[in-house]
């Protein structure tokens, strides 16, 4: 009963915000997860985790970051059932900085790694090339709702991308894609995995999924960095770093070493936009 009940509030709301489109949308998500995060128990968890990262800002400072940070999600969410409307170029939604940093690699290696991290708008790093006809996987973390599920992968599947759970299963998958051809696979490495390897985030130890760093060391791919900032409402700019090629990969060392490395590129995100970063997390091991 409460996954029908889940589900039936989550198609609700998606009728709502692709009934009221894109801008609206965003707004409304930002106004509701606003109000939700003035009252939630996880602002003890999210003040914990900006005082880790900043432990000198002010009390000002952090219940700015925290209202914006809600504001932000809320926006996230309600662009969700219209991420299919958010196209590129500077008359649309998405300015992107560093193209040829992904395109590129892309042109010029068999299979090609990506992440990202959940800041800004995530879903959108892959536009760049669901919109210019490349392939590309994700690899995701399936809501425990199996309902829910079935509409979140309806939304990714709607904007190109192809998807790919978590688990032994996903994991079979993403060899399968890594031995063909033209295989690419994004992901994103910020969340707390349990039976990830022990790797530094902000100098404080942490679990990391180490697939990113296991599949470029095995399959020879490069890795490329992703993120993308929204700038205002709902334009975006994504931005893709100098790729990480299999040689400068194998120079940093093996798998933990390398999650320190990428590590280092969401710590310089999250300082750059820490409203955006999704703190209520339990990233930390402690």
């Amino acid at each position: 009963m409460r996954n029908i009940l889940e589900y039936i509030i989550v198609i609700f709301f998606f009728l709502l915000f692709k009934l009221l489109g894109l801008r609206l949308s965003s707004l409304t998500g930002g106004v509701i997860f606003s109000l939700y995060g003035f009252f939630s128990k996880r602002n003890l968890v999210v003040k914990k985790n900006i005082m880790r990262v900043f432990p000198k800002i002010s009390s000002q400072e952090l219940n700015t970051i925290i209202s914006r940070m809600w504001f932000h999600f809320g926006r996230v969410v309600g662009e969700y059932p219209n991420l299919n409307k958010i196209k590129l170029g500077k008359k649309n939604n998405i300015i992107v900085e560093n193209e040829e940093n992904l395109i590129g690699p892309m042109k010029k290696y068999s299979n090609c790694l990506f992440f990202s991290a959940h800041i800004g708008n995530w879903e959108l790093t892959s536009h760049l090339l669901t919109q210019k006809g490349f392939k590309i996987n994700f690899i995701y973390r399936a809501p425990n709702n199996h309902l829910v599920d079935k509409i979140l992968r309806k939304i990714r599947l709607g904007y190109g991308v192809g998807l790919i759970r978590k688990g032994a299963d996903g994991a079979k998958q993403c060899l399968k894609i890594m031995r063909s051809k033209g295989g690419h696979i994004g992901m994103l490495i910020d969340q707390k995995m349990n039976d990830g390897i022990s790797t530094k985030f902000f100098g404080q130890s942490v679990k990391s999924p180490s697939a990113i760093a296991k599949f470029a060391l095995k399959y020879d791919c490069p890795i490329i960095p992703a993120v993308c900032f929204r700038e205002n409402a709902t334009n975006f700019k994504i931005s893709y770093a100098k790729p990480i090629s299999p040689d400068e990969l194998k120079q940093i060392g093996n798998e933990k070493e390398i999650m320190n490395h990428l590590n280092k590129y969401v710590e310089i995100w999250i300082k750059q936009k820490p409203e955006q970063w999704i703190w209520f997390h339990n990233r930390w091991n402690n």
